[in-house]
This record gives structure tokens, C-alpha cells and sequence, in this order.
């Protein structure tokens, strides 16, 4: 949507009977719930961007929540069609933040750039060979 600032809204209070649901059909990527479970213990649940960054208990457990997230993205399978991207060295904690800010945000380079350089040569222990121009492809 087209988001303005200080545009006029008012809300339409009439009631509304409910949509029409709908099925789709999108391509799933197979996640090893275990290896991204590791990959945030190793982290010790702290956001790996910065690990002063704000974050909370979870309900569940007596651990911090964050999220992960993996650098080189999954959809990039196509690119890398004899690696594994569902791995450890690939896959990074961070804040609920931070994880938006990648996904949605207008500038990932002062979070990607320098997860980026602390992770490259793991990714390469993999075999995830990559330059970060390659890496920002991803993030459009």
C-alpha cells in the first residue's frame, strides 16, 4: 500500500459481512526445526547484530527470544542447487527488530554488512560461496 503521513482516515463503521477465504499454493522450503534451534543456543538468544538489543523472555521457556534468520536466504536454492542453505553457519539470531528491518526495511546494509563479514567464512566451510553484491541481490 501507499503509506502517507499525516493523510486524513476515518474509519467505516458500518459492519461488514465477512470475506471469502481462499487457498494457495507456494512453494515450501524444508526447515530443520533442530538446526535453527542450534544456531540461536549458539548465539546464547541474543541478537547477533547487536547484542544489547532489546529482547524478552519467552513464554514457553526460560530463554531469551529471537529469531532466525538466514543469511543467504532459502529462495536462493536455485543458485546453489548442490548445498545445503538449512545450516547452522547460515543462519544468524536476531531480534524481532532487526529480523523486520532485513525483510522490510529501506537499508539492510548496516545489519547485513557486518553479519555478512563475521559469517563468510563459515558460509564457506559449507560450501556457501558468496560476495556480499551476490548476498544484497537477495534483499530487493
Amino acid at each position: 500500500g501507499n503509506f502517507q503521513l499525516n493523510a486524513t482516515f476515518e474509519y467505516d463503521n458500518r459492519p461488514q459481512k465477512p470475506k471469502k477465504t481462499s487457498k494457495s499454493t507456494s512453494e515450501v522450503y524444508p526447515r530443520d526445526g533442530a538446526v535453527a534451534e542450534n544456531a540461536l543456543r549458539h548465539a546464547g538468544y541474543k541478537c547477533e547484530a547487536n547484542a544489547e538489543h532489546y529482547v524478552f523472555l519467552r513464554r514457553s521457556s526460560s530463554v531469551n527470544y529471537t529469531e532466525p534468520h538466514h543469511i543467504v536466504p532459502l529462495h536462493a536454492r536455485k543458485d546453489f542447487p548442490d548445498i545445503e542453505l538449512d545450516r547452522e553457519q547460515n543462519i544468524v539470531s536476531l531480534c524481532s527488530n532487526c529480523h523486520n528491518q532485513l525483510h522490510y526495511g529501506a537499508d539492510v546494509d548496516t545489519i547485513l554488512y557486518p553479519i555478512f563479514e563475521e559469517r563468510k567464512e563459515l558460509l564457506s566451510s559449507v560450501g556457501i560461496n558468496i560476495t556480499y553484491e551476490q548476498l544484497k541481490t537477495y534483499y530487493k
